[in-house]
C-alpha cells in the first residue's frame, strides 16, 4: 500500500485509469448523460475501471474529472447513471479488503443514511473478528451510546450558541488576513489562510493553547489518508491519539475556557478521560479539515469565475445561499463506509445483511432530482437540502460552525484582495486524490 504522500495528483498529471477507456482523454468536454443512457454509454468502461484497482473511502469524493477539478470524474459520473449501486473494491486500512456497494442517487444516498440499519460500529476487523473502539470517537458508535456522547458537544454547536461565536470569528479573519497582506503576493492560500482559520476557530471552542495548535492538520493528516497501509495508518493514529492526550493533561493542568474544560470538569461518571481523549479527536479532525478544504476550494473557484465572485459580494445575494451552493457544488466531505445489521431495502434494491454500503455525497449533490442543471455553480441558487454534511444520527454536529466561518470569510478575502488571483498555472495544482477523505487543495499561491 502507498505510503501517506499517496493520493496526490496534480491536475495535469496521469490518471490512473486505462487510457484505452478514459472518455477525459479526449479533447471535448464531458457530457453528463441521462441515466438511461449513461448506464449504456458507459457499462463496458465501469468494468474496466473497476476492474484494475481496489479504491479506498475516497474515491467517492476525491476522484474528479481533471479540466474541471471541481466534478465528479467520467467514473463517477457513469456510476450515477447505473440502475442500481455499483459493485466497488474496497481497502480500508482498519478494516482490509471487501467490496463495497457505492450509492450515488441523492434519494437513495439519503435514505441510506437515514437508516439506523447500516452501521460503521457493524463492520468487522479483516480476520472476521469484532471491531475494537477508540472510546469516545463518535463515528465508533450508534444508538445511545452515540447519542450521549454527542449530547456532551451539541450544546456548544447549536445554531443559537454558534452566533454567539461571530465576533471570535470575525477577530480571527481579519487577523489572518493582515498576515496574509503583511507575507506578500506569492504567499499559499491554504496555508496562511484556509487551514489557519477553523484550527483557529476549533482550538478556541475547545480552549487549546495558541502553542498547541500549529500540529493540528500536520498530524490529523495522516489519520483521514486511508490508502496508507494497517502499520503507516495506525502509527498515525498513534502520534495522533499522544499528541491528544498530551493536550488534555496540559488543559488538565492549567485549565482554560473552552469544551475540553468542561468536560473534564464533568467527572468520570459521566464521561472518562479517554472518552474525551476520543472525542476531541473527533473534533479536532473534523472542526478544521473539512472547513479548510472548503476554504481552498471555493478560493480557487472564485478567482477562476469572476462572475461568482461577484454575485458571492453582491448584498442582493444572501451571503448564506452563496455558501449553500458552495457546500452542494464542491462537497469536499467523504463518509464512513457502513454494513448492514439485516437485510435493508434502499429505493428499489435489497442491501443484504453484512454487505457494506458507502454513499457519494458527491454524486448525490450533483443529481438534477435535487438541483436543475447540477453541474453549474450558481452563487444566486436558491438552497437546496443538500447532504454536504450528511444526513441522519451521523450528521456533522458542527455543520452551522463551519457554515458561519465560510459566510465570515470568504467575502472578506476577496473585498480585502479584490484582484485576487492564481500565482502559478492552474494546471500545477495539486489536489488530494483517492486516499484522503476530504477533498481539497495542497497549496494555493496567490497574488494581487
Amino acid at each position: 500500500m502507498a505510503d501517506s504522500t499517496a493520493g496526490r495528483i496534480s491536475t495535469g498529471g496521469k490518471q490512473p485509469y486505462p487510457d484505452t477507456v478514459d472518455p477525459r482523454a479526449t479533447t471535448e468536454p464531458v457530457i453528463r448523460l441521462p441515466l438511461a443512457t449513461a448506464t449504456t454509454a458507459f457499462r463496458s468502461q465501469l468494468e474496466d475501471w473497476i476492474m484494475t484497482e481496489r479504491l479506498t473511502r475516497g474515491f467517492a469524493v476525491t476522484d474528479r474529472e481533471p479540466r474541471c477539478p471541481f466534478d465528479p470524474s467520467a467514473r463517477l459520473a457513469a456510476m450515477a447513471g447505473e440502475e442500481e449501486p455499483t459493485r466497488v473494491p474496497m481497502y480500508e486500512p482498519r478494516f482490509g479488503d471487501a467490496d463495497v456497494l457505492l450509492v450515488s442517487r441523492y434519494a437513495d444516498v439519503r435514505a441510506a443514511l437515514g437508516d439506523t440499519r447500516l452501521r460503521y460500529s457493524r463492520l468487522p476487523l479483516a480476520d472476521g473478528s469484532p471491531r475494537t473502539y477508540l472510546p469516545g470517537f463518535l463515528p465508533d458508535f450508534d444508538g445511545a451510546e452515540h447519542t450521549r456522547l454527542r449530547r456532551m458537544v451539541s450544546g456548544i454547536f447549536t445554531p443559537k450558541r454558534v452566533q454567539t461565536l461571530r465576533p471570535m470569528i470575525e477577530r480571527i479573519v481579519a487577523e489572518r488576513l493582515d498576515a496574509l497582506d503583511e507575507a506578500g503576493p506569492g504567499t499559499d492560500l491554504v496555508e496562511a489562510f484556509a487551514l489557519t482559520i477553523p484550527s483557529d476557530v476549533i482550538g478556541e471552542i475547545l480552549g487549546v493553547p495558541t502553542s498547541l495548535r500549529g500540529d493540528f492538520h500536520r498530524l490529523s493528516a495522516g489519520i483521514v489518508n486511508f490508502a496508507n497501509s494497517p502499520a503507516v495508518y495506525f502509527s498515525h493514529l498513534a502520534a495522533f491519539g499522544a499528541y491528544v492526550t498530551s493536550m488534555v493533561d496540559e488543559i488538565r493542568r492549567n485549565p482554560a475556557e473552552g469544551l475540553i474544560s468542561s468536560l473534564l470538569a464533568e467527572g468520570d461518571e459521566k464521561i472518562t478521560d479517554a472518552e474525551i481523549i476520543g472525542l476531541t479527536s473527533a473534533l479536532v479532525v473534523a472542526g478544521h479539515e473539512t472547513t479548510a478544504s472548503m476554504l481552498g476550494v471555493s478560493a480557487l473557484a472564485l478567482i477562476q469565475r469572476p462572475d461568482q465572485r461577484a454575485l458571492l459580494l453582491d448584498d442582493a445575494v444572501p451571503t448564506k445561499n452563496a455558501v449553500e451552493e458552495l457546500l452542494r457544488y464542491m462537497s469536499v466531505s467523504g463518509v464512513f463506509p457502513r454494513a448492514a445489521t439485516e437485510d435493508v431495502t434502499i429505493g428499489s434494491w435489497r442491501v443484504k445483511a453484512g454487505e457494506r454500503v458507502l454513499v457519494s455525497l458527491l454524486n448525490a449533490n450533483r443529481d438534477p432530482e435535487l438541483v436543475s442543471d447540477p453541474d453549474r455553480l450558481d452563487l444566486s441558487r436558491e438552497p437546496a437540502a443538500h447532504l454536504a454534511f450528511g444526513f441522519g444520527s451521523h450528521q456533522c454536529p458542527g455543520q452551522h460552525l463551519a457554515r458561519l466561518e465560510l459566510q465570515l470569510a470568504l467575502p472578506a478575502l476577496f473585498r480585502r484582495f479584490p484582484g485576487l488571483e492564481l500565482a502559478v498555472p492552474a494546471d500545477e495544482l495539486v489536489f488530494h486524490q483517492d486516499g484522503a477523505n476530504v477533498y481539497g487543495l495542497e497549496a494555493l499561491p496567490v497574488t494581487w
